[in-house]
This record gives C-alpha cells, sequence and structure tokens, in this order.
C-alpha cells in the first residue's frame, strides 16, 4: 500500500481519535448513571485506542495497521433496534441506511465523530453501513500483501 494512502488513514485516525475522546471524557464528567458513564468511557476508550493506532500507522509500525483494520471494521455497522443501538465513526463518515419500512439514507461527513451504544432505547429498526470504514479497511488489509 502507498505510504501517502496509509498516513491519510492514520491523519484521520489521528484527529478522529482525538476529537472523540476529548468529546466523550468531557460527557463523562457530567453524567452520573453508572450505566452511561460506563458506555462513555467505553466509547472514549475505542477513541483513545483510535488515536493510538493512528500514530502507530503514521509511524509505519505493524501494529497501527493490525489495530487500524479492527478499529475500521468496528467502525463499518450501523444499527438500530428496539433492544440495541450501536453505531461509532471517528474523523469522517460516509454511510447508508435502510430503516424498517423501506426509508433510507445516505450521509458524509467529514471531519465527524459519532457514538451511540444504548441498550433498550430504540423503538426503529434502521440498518446501515459505514463505506468509509470499509473502505479504510479493505486499504489496510490489502496493502499487506
Amino acid at each position: 500500500m502507498s505510504s501517502m494512502i496509509q498516513r491519510l488513514i492514520g491523519i484521520v485516525q489521528v484527529a478522529g481519535g482525538f476529537w472523540g475522546l476529548f468529546e466523550l471524557t468531557g460527557r463523562a464528567l457530567l453524567v452520573r448513571e453508572p450505566l452511561w458513564l460506563a458506555l462513555l468511557l467505553l466509547g472514549a476508550l475505542l477513541f483513545l485506542l483510535t488515536l493510538l493506532a493512528g500514530v502507530w500507522l503514521i509511524a509505519g509500525d505493524a501494529r497501527g495497521r493490525t489495530w487500524s483494520q479492527w478499529l475500521q471494521l468496528a467502525q463499518a455497522p450501523i444499527l438500530g433496534t428496539p433492544w440495541l443501538s450501536y453505531g461509532w465513526h471517528a474523523g469522517a463518515v460516509a454511510a447508508f441506511g435502510i430503516a424498517r419500512h423501506g426509508h433510507w439514507s445516505f450521509g458524509v461527513r467529514v471531519p465527524d465523530i459519532g457514538w451511540q451504544l444504548y441498550f433498550g432505547a430504540g423503538a426503529h429498526w434502521f440498518f446501515g453501513i459505514n463505506f468509509l470504514a470499509l473502505v479504510f479497511f479493505l486499504l489496510l488489509k490489502l496493502g499487506r500483501r
């Protein structure tokens, strides 16, 4: 893989990881419920790992490519059900989704971060995919060969 593409992915990860870590840590300081605090801290940990993997990726460390692949893959699915809602992106998003009654949406946001993990919070069905995370995952995966 071109080192320029690897560095670009690393820069997006570092920026998104730093922004997300800052944002969720600030929110966690205001939350009093233990479950919400734990979910925010889990998100902050994921953003911290993304930041670290981005630094490793820019430095050319093999750990950066491995960690970045897994973290990009974790950003690909977007799910909303009456029992569980999940969505996460660090740095940028280009997503397509379909709701239960055939409504669909497409959105691109650069720069952007998002963290959503709720249990039993939704009333609607929604399935989506973050194509940008999937493309980054494939670029990192194919670049290994």
